[in-house]
């Protein structure tokens, strides 16, 4: 044990290719206070269009979040959304900042007319940003859509604190380093976690986030397969690999992560008395556990375009898996969708004929699937997977990157 430090797990031996890394910031998160799906963002034509009667179309994309802050004391800050990437088509979505620069939202895919959910956090110019209300103005535009549309589930400003900070200097908490550590944990390839603090802080702290960084499903829907993983939904995490209450430990299942030599873990420190400030770790790189059986991920090798169903109309995509399903040990079908109602469709969501039950209550919010799969359903080659909604409006999409299977087989 690191003298003055405490190991928020017990038993532990680093990996000898782990990495502590003991580099971190403070970060102040003010949400925006929006609710549901209220705040819509709409093309300039909008105004003058077919759709210009409606409620949506009225609103007019602007964002006032208000910042308490002395920005002296701030090194960097970003602006985090939860996104519905809108009616597929619509493009070059964006937003200005205060009147001065305009920022693009990063595209991932709903210009090319995918259906897609994301959680960018867009680097902001200090300079641009002042002490009370910010102004954010979006915009997009109507692109290949029928009507150039998009909304926000959330929105948050991120500071990054200054050890200086006057909220950190009162906490005690100016000199805090805090590093994640990894062991081989009880059962095979599982992975131990915790977080190293200095004892004195151990009482303040309310809860930790772990979050991996891995080759897997593209949960949070950047287009980027091997990252970090993991998003927030109304603001409380998901997909991430555990949130513990008080300071302890994690234990991480790697059993179905796909192959890969090496991943990375970070930490999340939330503060009993500073709700709205966490310390985020660096990350440490972890071997991963030897493995008995072999695992691997399968996309659709195209995918409809919208992946949306409505009014009856049955959309498809195919998953080839290239060995019989004899080998397969266990499967699971991961699946993101933004869930408009399926009507009165009884099965909307088959793979290969056989119900699996994806759909919500039609709520309109982002739902991800991790759904375990008999493997003797499965077909060497082709695995149809079908979708269909009988709603007259919005149904159920299938925001990118589609439906995937992961699946383990014995190692040879």
């Amino acid at each position: 044990m690191l003298r003055g430090v405490a190991l928020l797990c017990t038993g532990l031996l680093l990996f000898a290719s782990s990495a502590a890394a003991e580099d971190g910031a403070f970060v102040r998160t003010i949400w925006a206070p929006l609710k549901g799906n209220r705040f819509r963002v709409n093309s300039p034509d909008t105004a003058t269009g077919r759709f210009k009667d409606r409620a949506e179309a009225k609103q007019k994309g602007l964002l006032t979040l208000a910042i308490q802050d002395d920005l002296a004391h701030t090194s960097a800050a970003h602006l985090y959304l939860e996104l519905w990437g809108g009616h597929p088509g619509v493009a070059n979505k964006r937003f200005a900042l205060n009147g001065k620069s305009e920022y693009a939202l990063p595209e991932v895919g709903a210009a090319e007319e995918n259906c897609t959910y994301s959680y960018p956090r867009v680097p902001l110019k200090l300079s641009e940003l002042q002490r009370g209300d910010n102004r954010f103005q979006f915009t997009c535009d109507k692109g290949r859509t029928f009507w150039g549309h998009f909304l926000l589930r959330a929105a948050a400003v991120e500071l990054t604190l200054k050890r200086d900070h006057p909220a950190v200097r009162q906490a005690g908490l100016e000199r805090l380093s805090a590093a994640v550590v990894a062991a081989p944990a009880e059962g095979r390839e599982k992975i131990a976690l915790a977080v190293t603090v200095p004892e004195d802080v151990r009482p303040k702290i309310a809860a930790i986030e772990f979050h991996g960084r891995y080759l897997g499903y593209d949960d949070n829907g950047d287009g980027r397969p091997d990252d970090w993983h993991g998003f927030t939904k109304d603001r409380a995490p998901v997909a991430i690999i555990a949130k513990v209450e008080g300071p302890h430990g994690a234990t991480w299942d790697t059993t179905m992560l796909p192959d890969q030599q090496s991943v990375a873990v970070r930490a999340v420190v939330h503060f009993s008395h500073l709700p709205d400030v966490t310390f985020r770790t660096g990350a440490a790189t972890v071997a991963m556990p030897q493995r008995s059986g072999t695992v691997s991920i399968h996309h659709a090798d195209t995918l409809p375009r919208p992946f949306w169903s409505r009014a009856g109309r049955r959309r498809t995509c195919t998953v080839n898996l290239p060995y019989p399903p004899g080998e397969i040990q266990r499967a699971e079908l991961h699946v993101a969708i933004w869930d408009g109602g399926r009507g009165d469709t009884k099965e909307p969501f088959t793979l290969n004929g056989h119900a699996i039950n994806i759909a919500g209550q039609g709520r309109h919010d982002l739902l991800y699937r991790i759904v375990p799969i008999d493997p003797a359903i499965l077909k060497e080659g082709a695995n149809q997977i079908a979708l269909t909604s009988s709603t007259s409006h919005h149904g159920i999409e299938l925001v990118l990157p589609g439906p995937a299977l992961v699946v383990r087989r014995k190692a040879r």
